[in-house]
C-alpha cells in the first residue's frame, strides 16, 4: 500500500478511512503539524494589520476596555493597524505555535476520553488522528478564509458555517460567537474525521467514540467562546 505522506494528504480527501488505517500503523504526525503550524503563521502575518484593529473594536465597548483611557485605547489602536515587522512576526510565530500546542493538548485529552470506552488506543495513535484530522479546520479553512478576508479586509465578517446566517448580527451577538464555533462547516468535517480516525485506530465501531469526540470537542470550545461572552 502506499503510504507516502503525498498519499495521506491526498487520503484525507478521497480515502479517510484508508488514511486513518495506515495512522494506526505509523501515526507520523510531525508532518501534519509543521503544515498547520506553517500556515497559521502566514496567515497571521498576512491578516495582521485587519485582525488587530477591527479586535480593538469589537472590545471597544468591552468591560476591560472600559477602564482604559480614551488615549491609551488610541495608541493602542494605531499601534495595531500598523504593527512593526518584529511585532509582526513575533505575533505570527507565537499564533503557529499556539495552534500546534493547543492540538497537541486536544489530542491527548482526546485519546484519553476515547480510551476510557476500553480499546488498546495508544496516545500517539491518538495524536496522529488528531493531526491529520485538524488538517480541516487548521490547515484548508484557513486557505479558504484567507484570500476573503483580504478581500473584506474584515475576519469577522468571514464565515463558513451556520454564522453565515446572521450577517448583521456581528461578533457582540452572543447566538453570532456560539455559531462561530461550533456552527463552522469545517470543523464539522474535522470531527467526522475524528470519528473515523479514532473507530479505525481502536477497532471499534464509530457509534463508541461519537459520544467522547463530541463531548470533548463540545466542552473545549466552550472554555473560549465563554471567556469571550464573559468580557464582552
Amino acid at each position: 500500500m502506499n503510504d507516502s505522506l503525498m498519499q495521506r494528504f491526498t487520503d484525507l480527501f478521497r480515502a479517510p478511512s484508508r488514511l486513518m488505517d495506515n495512522v494506526a500503523e505509523a501515526p507520523r504526525l510531525v508532518a501534519p503539524l509543521l503544515v498547520i503550524m506553517v500556515i497559521m503563521t502566514g496567515f497571521t502575518w498576512l491578516t495582521a494589520p485587519i485582525a488587530g484593529p477591527e479586535q480593538m473594536e469589537v472590545m471597544r465597548d468591552s468591560r476591560l476596555m472600559r477602564m482604559v483611557p480614551e488615549e491609551a485605547w488610541q495608541e493602542q489602536y494605531e499601534q495595531a493597524m500598523h504593527p512593526t515587522p518584529a511585532k509582526r512576526a513575533l505575533q505570527a510565530v507565537t499564533s503557529g505555535f499556539t495552534t500546534l500546542i493547543s492540538i497537541v493538548v486536544f489530542g491527548w485529552i482526546m485519546a484519553f476520553f476515547v480510551r476510557m470506552g476500553g480499546n488498546d488506543l495508544t496516545l500517539r495513535q491518538g495524536l496522529g488522528v488528531v493531526a491529520w484530522a485538524s488538517l480541516i479546520p487548521f490547515g484548508l479553512a484557513t486557505l479558504v478564509k484567507l484570500p476573503l478576508i483580504l478581500m473584506t479586509e474584515s475576519v469577522f465578517s468571514v464565515t463558513i458555517g451556520l454564522a453565515a446566517f446572521l450577517p448583521d448580527a456581528g461578533p457582540h451577538s452572543a447566538l453570532f460567537q456560539i455559531l462561530m464555533a461550533y456552527g463552522d462547516f469545517f470543523t464539522w468535517w474535522g470531527l467526522v474525521l475524528l470519528v473515523i480516525g479514532f473507530a479505525r485506530t481502536a477497532r471499534v465501531p464509530a457509534g463508541m467514540v461519537i459520544v467522547p469526540v463530541v463531548m470533548v470537542w463540545a466542552v473545549l470550545t466552550a472554555i473560549p467562546v465563554g471567556i469571550g461572552l464573559v468580557m464582552m
